[in-house]
Formats: C-alpha cells, sequence, structure tokens
C-alpha cells in the first residue's frame, strides 16, 4: 500500500515532532565526528542514545490509544529529552563541542520541548477512560 492509498492517515515518523527529533539526532551524529575522542564515546554516544529512546518513546505514544499510558510514555520521552539537553549542555562546558553548534542544538532542543509539551497538554486534558 503506498501513501496515496492510506486515505492521508498521518504515521509517527511523519509527525513535526518525530521529524524534528529525527533532524536532530542526525544533525548530532554528523557533528559527533569532530567531538575530542574521549568526549565522543561518552558524552556523545550517551547523546545519541537519549535522542533514539526519545524517537522510540514518540513513535510508542503515538501509537499507544490508552490515555494513561500515553501519558506515562510521554513523560519518558520528556525525560530522555531533558537528559539530552543536560549533555549537550555538558559537552559544550567541556569544550567538546563548540558555542555555535550550542546554540543551534539548544533553539532545536526548545523547538522539540514545546512541540513534546503541547503534546503533553492536549494528552492531560483528555478524558481518561
Amino acid at each position: 500500500m503506498d501513501n496515496n492509498t492510506t486515505n492521508n492517515v498521518q504515521l509517527a515518523h511523519q509527525t513535526p515532532l518525530f521529524q524534528a527529533v529525527y533532524k536532530l539526532y542526525v544533525a548530532w551524529h554528523v557533528r559527533c565526528e569532530t567531538i575530542p575522542k574521549k568526549d565522543r564515546f561518552t558524552i556523545g554516544q550517551k547523546t545519541e542514545s537519549l535522542l533514539l529512546d526519545t524517537l522510540t518513546l514518540i513513535i510508542t505514544a503515538y501509537h499507544t490509544k490508552e490515555p494513561l499510558r500515553k501519558k506515562e510514555i510521554l513523560s519518558e520521552a520528556n525525560t530522555s529529552l531533558e537528559c539530552a539537553k543536560i549533555t549537550i549542555r555538558l559537552a559544550k562546558d567541556v569544550k567538546a563541542l563548540e558555542q555555535r553548534w550550542y546554540v543551534e542544538y539548544e533553539s532545536r532542543l526548545q523547538e522539540i520541548g514545546k512541540q513534546l509539551g503541547g503534546w503533553m497538554r492536549q494528552t492531560q486534558n483528555s478524558p481518561i477512560k
């Protein structure tokens, strides 16, 4: 079945939130090549892992129908995203990441946080059955 025959049903990986985290992961992955070796396999990989966890949790939440479980998954995604923010800030503070890249990633993280927060608020307002 191709995209034209799915009655315009959006898939998790087509959502703006998923796309934003995905693009950030790709940018971070490329940037990791320039991070000093001693930091690449600690801060670099930890950040990659946190961003991948966030992607997985976004997909899981998207496909979860039960409201209470969805709220829990979104909370986990938010925690994972917050941890990624901290590891990226840490990378800047230990001079493993240039300030200009930190500013770019922080801007992306802020936008992702707003989108995730909006979804969390929307889910909070949905009735629990």
